[in-house]
């Protein structure tokens, strides 16, 4: 946990969408897709906030199940979480009188 703080550093504050490609994981940039604890690291928030995220925000990336089943692990988009980061810094940015 105290690596990944040092490299994201400052990435919790609100800021531009161009900067949230900057505060992504190295790693994780050419991935196509993301495991949830992936996810996780890419949208800094934790496990228990992620969980009301998907229940209360629509726009949230959804997980696609691996295979058929009731407890298929789920894999979700890149291009889908850094389109959600992008549109949360935009939001933020715009009700603070940034963009």
């Amino acid at each position: 946990i105290q690596l990944r703080s040092a490299q994201m550093t400052n990435c919790s504050a609100p800021m531009a969408a161009d900067a949230v490609l900057a505060c992504m994981p190295e790693g994780l940039r050419d991935r196509p897709a993301l495991s949830f604890k992936e996810l996780l690291r890419v949208i800094p928030v934790g496990r228990s906030k992620a969980y009301v995220l998907m229940k209360e925000d629509p726009s949230f990336p959804k997980g696609v199940p691996l295979y058929d089943g009731e407890n298929s692990p789920k894999f979700y988009w890149t291009h889908g979480a850094i389109a959600w980061l992008q549109g949360r810094a935009a939001k933020s940015g715009a009700s603070k009188g940034g963009l």
